[in-house]
């Protein structure tokens, strides 16, 4: 219901364990971890087996939205024709939805420049 609203939704919970069960499937992790082809897919696969029947705690959940005056601000800016740059360890979805919440982006926009690099030197390749 929180996700529904649209809220920002953190849900609480844990399963038991055998150490047998744990060491296995930590294999399992590192393994994904390490992997340097469908790294994303693998650990994906590796969440969704440990994520199996277990016992809901409790949720909580937060407003996601920027802080009061944020928007107005990056507006301003723009306006005096200052480059502005969004860096975000989050999703690329929430950059650009913070773009446009911000006025930063607009849909009549051509230029957007998103660089998609995991690594020092893919960012350099990339700029």
């Amino acid at each position: 219901e929180y996700a529904g609203d649209g809220l920002r939704t953190l849900a609480v919970a844990y399963r038991d364990l055998s150490e047998e069960q744990w060491e296995e499937w930590s294999e399992r992790f590192r393994g994904a971890d390490k992997a340097t082809d469908c790294r994303d897919d693998r650990l994906a696969a590796a969440y969704e087996e440990i994520e199996q029947d277990m016992m809901l705690l409790g949720a909580t959940a937060i407003e996601d939205k920027l802080q009061e005056g944020v928007p107005e601000t990056i507006a301003i800016l723009s306006l005096a024709n200052i480059k502005i740059w969004v860096l975000t360890g989050d999703k690329q979805e929430t950059a650009v939805n913070i773009g446009y919440s911000c006025k930063m982006l607009t849909d009549d926009m051509t230029e957007i420049f998103i660089v998609n690099g995991h690594t020092v030197q893919s960012v350099r390749e990339e700029l």
